[in-house]
């Protein structure tokens, strides 16, 4: 059947329905699609609704029914898995019979679903342009919310793709249109949706929060229920990245009401990460028994669920889980599947992580050829993505500067083709009256070649500016970074100040020694900033920062006096990503030497070395003062310096010792991006 035919169908039927009294009845096969609807609307559970949906299809097919079929191919691509390929097919065939139908408003909504699949497959560059055409489309329809949704679209691209800047400003164009309209609620919840993944991929995580607890607050409406198991999930990941923001208990009764919407809707794999979060958050406070029940409900649901990257974090929950325990046969068994799926699915920053525990707990069983291997591995995955993102960040140096470079070429070269075009039109003007002008003709001929060539002069002189323009930028760019970290140095001192005044109002002596603590650790990374202010480059000097911070901390003790030996090489240079870090530790454990040594009858002496060992950069403090209590486990320690060391040793993908040989010796294991020796 034609696409003609069946539109003039299409348009008859009712006609001929209504000229014969309703002698046309309504037909078996619609009839059944309207009674599966009936039960569609009812249903939540996705396989359900697949079948139902299929169902549908064959009975529209039968019907001939275009409009019908497309409308049912959306709803399934819509429903079908989350990697996007089914959607898109699904999607296409939608927008094949809404264009045969000229349904424009069927083919702008089939499009932002298309757009959306294929986002789901990360392929952004598609994205973008379905976008980009759906915006288009809108426009002609004058379909505001599309444009809007169209916008949402792009601004998730932008931000998966690290251009917060781009995103943000799709984000602010989409608002702007949302608030001329009256009904947006459903506009609104995906600007907030959009903020909050912004927001969590700055590390803003209480501004991500705010915006899902919004998202949640409109859902309870509508009561949807596997909806509402995301979105609490979202929020219970938020929260544990926040820190301290809130409490075991909240996590934990935001996590048991996403099981509870998961059981309502049958929804396997949001049930399965609400148990994932609900065991990491036992996990933290310690409770072991706890921990293992909700880890053998996901093991439960994993068949069923068969999603690779979600069996990879639960293998590396399980071997977290044993690790703690002790168990280290079961630690490797689990870190070993994870690593295997991580390095299935091309994620090498999660293998590397793998790697990096498997090589240590094979070494701490005596399997130094397996320890070895995947310390390899570790170091192998380490060096490329450094490499990658290396280039990644030269690449886009360059870019801007040859597009800039490019911009001011194409520029020039457009004038010369105006020119060029001018000179052709005089001259066929001229030649028609060659025979009337000729002696004029070759006169004005070369002048206007002689004009020509004068402006090429003046092109490739413009050409020069411009090229200077670009390069004198970029060195004001280059200006602009170092007075970035004189203004970052500045503002710490400012904040060191506000805190010496508020230890200055209170006479609570626990209150002052807080306010002291907080303001040597803004004194360490001030010393950071300053030494990045004073020279051209991101990196740091070890012995020359050591040696200032060491002068300020026995400066603020007063009447203290000690002997500090520093062996650090002082050509040795530290990037500022792994300095901040190690510079908190570092102040930690001096101010902990000086403090603890201070009343004490002997004279503090404290002794500072860096060297390697087992591929790893060491950092000793040893001092000869009385040393922390024993059996004091510096990762559950509650003490909040000796907190920090044990994580941000973690963050330098690395660890810290301790041991007591006459007097604390504290040693941090790091490994640095960029670590530069003489």
């Amino acid at each position: 059947m034609s696409p003609k035919f069946r539109n003039f169908l299409t348009l008859i039927l009712p006609l001929l329905f209504v000229a014969n009294g309703g002698l046309l009845a309504q037909t078996p096969e619609q009839a059944k699609i309207d009674s599966i609807q009936l039960v569609l609307d009812k249903t939540q559970n996705k396989d359900s609704i697949l079948s139902l949906l299929s169902q549908q299809l064959a009975l529209a097919e039968k019907l001939s029914d275009a409009k019908q079929q497309a409308q049912i191919e959306v709803k399934l691509g819509v429903n079908s898995d989350y990697d996007g390929l089914e959607m898109e097919e699904h999607i296409k065939r939608a927008i094949v019979l809404y264009e045969e139908l000229n349904d424009a408003a069927g083919v702008i909504a089939a499009t932002y679903q298309l757009a959306n699949a294929k986002q789901l497959q990360g392929e952004y560059d598609s994205t973008i342009h379905y976008s980009n055409k759906l915006i288009l489309l809108a426009e002609d329809a004058a379909d505001t919310a599309s444009i809007i949704r169209a916008r949402l679209l792009l601004s998730s691209v932008h931000n998966h793709q690290s251009n917060y800047e781009a995103s943000l400003q799709e984000l602010n164009k989409s608002r702007r249109i949302a608030e001329m309209l009256e009904d947006n609620l459903s506009l609104t919840l995906d600007i907030y949706n959009r903020e909050s993944f912004i927001y969590y991929s700055l590390q803003e995580f209480d501004k991500s929060a705010e915006r899902i607890e919004k998202i949640i607050e409109a859902l309870k409406a509508s009561n949807n229920q596997r909806r509402l198991n995301l979105w609490h999930n979202n929020l219970a990941s938020v929260y544990s990245l926040c820190g301290n923001c809130v409490s075991y208990e909240k996590r934990k009764q935001i996590l048991k009401q996403s099981i509870e919407y998961g059981e309502a809707a049958n929804f396997s794999y949001g049930l399965a990460y609400a148990y994932k979060h609900l065991s990491d958050v036992y996990r933290e406070e310690g409770k072991r028994d706890s921990t293992r029940y909700y880890l053998d409900q996901i093991e439960v649901l994993l068949p069923s669920i068969n999603k690779r990257d979600f069996t990879g974090l639960v293998s590396v929950a399980q071997g977290f889980y044993w690790e703690q325990g002790g168990n280290k046969p079961n630690a490797i068994k689990y870190y070993g599947k994870a690593h295997d799926i991580w390095a299935e699915l091309g994620k090498k920053r999660e293998q590397m992580d793998m790697a990096w525990n498997l090589g240590h707990l094979y070494e701490s069983t005596g399997d130094f050829k397996k320890a070895n291997r995947y310390l390899y591995t570790y170091v192998s995955l380490r060096d490329s993505l450094y490499d990658v993102d290396n280039v990644r960040k030269i690449k886009e140096l360059e870019m801007n500067y040859e597009f800039r470079q490019q911009q001011v070429t194409d520029s020039l070269k457009n004038l010369e083709q105006v020119n060029l075009l001018e000179y052709e039109a005089a001259a066929q003007k001229k030649t028609k009256n060659l025979l009337i002008i000729g002696a004029l003709l070759v006169l004005i001929v070369s002048i206007i070649v002689f004009n020509s060539l004068l402006k090429q002069k003046k092109l490739g002189k413009l050409l020069k500016v411009k090229s200077a323009q670009v390069e004198s930028e970029l060195a004001q760019k280059e200006l602009l970074l170092t007075e970035i970290h004189h203004r970052v140095k500045n503002n710490f001192q400012i904040l060191s100040s506000l805190l010496e005044l508020q230890a200055k109002g209170t006479d609570d002596q626990q209150t002052k020694e807080l306010i002291s603590e907080g303001k040597s650790r803004v004194r360490s990374m001030a010393l950071i900033h300053a030494q990045l202010y004073q020279k051209d480059s991101l990196a740091v000097k070890l012995h020359d920062y050591l040696q200032n911070l060491v002068a300020e901390i026995q400066k603020s003790f007063t009447g203290s006096t000690g002997q500090v030996n520093l062996n650090v090489s002082e050509e040795t240079t530290i990037d500022v990503d792994s300095m901040v870090p190690l510079g908190l530790i570092a102040n930690e454990l001096v101010v902990n030497a000086f403090k603890y040594a201070d009343g004490q009858t002997d004279e503090l002496k404290l002794e500072i070395n860096l060297y390697e060992e087992g591929g790893f950069q060491v950092l000793m403090f040893k001092d000869n003062g009385p040393g922390l209590p024993e059996n004091l486990d510096l990762a559950t320690s509650k003490s909040t310096g000796l907190w920090l060391v044990s994580r941000l040793a973690l963050q330098l993908h690395g660890k810290s010792e301790y041991v007591y040989e006459n007097g604390a010796v504290f040693k941090v294991y790091f490994k640095q991006s960029k670590f530069l020796n003489s």
